[in-house]
């Protein structure tokens, strides 16, 4: 009889165990997952600062086209007028 008893309390013990992981495994999910949900807030923050850092360096470009050189200036006015034609194929297309 005491062999059964033993049995049981083994099983027991190990029922004990199974929930202590159980529990264990549940709670690095919960830390795991408020991980990936803070790194995912960060990776948005960082593609939101690499687009406006872009808007910056497009700014910049500018600037030192009206600043720099009569070639830059010239290139300057090129790039402006390929964009105000590619604006007017749009307001017509828009308009036809």
């Amino acid at each position: 009889m005491s062999t059964a008893i033993d049995q049981i309390q083994r099983i027991q013990d190990q029922v004990h165990t199974l929930i202590e992981r159980y529990r264990l495994a549940i709670s690095e999910l919960e830390e795991k997952s408020l991980q990936v949900e803070n790194l995912s807030r960060e990776l948005m923050l960082q593609k939101q600062k690499g687009s406006t850092m872009q808007s910056e360096i497009e700014q910049l470009r500018l600037l030192m086209a009206f600043n720099g050189t009569q070639a830059e200036r010239q290139a300057l006015k090129s790039q402006l007028n390929e964009w105000v034609r590619e604006i007017n194929k749009c307001l017509a297309q828009l308009n036809a």
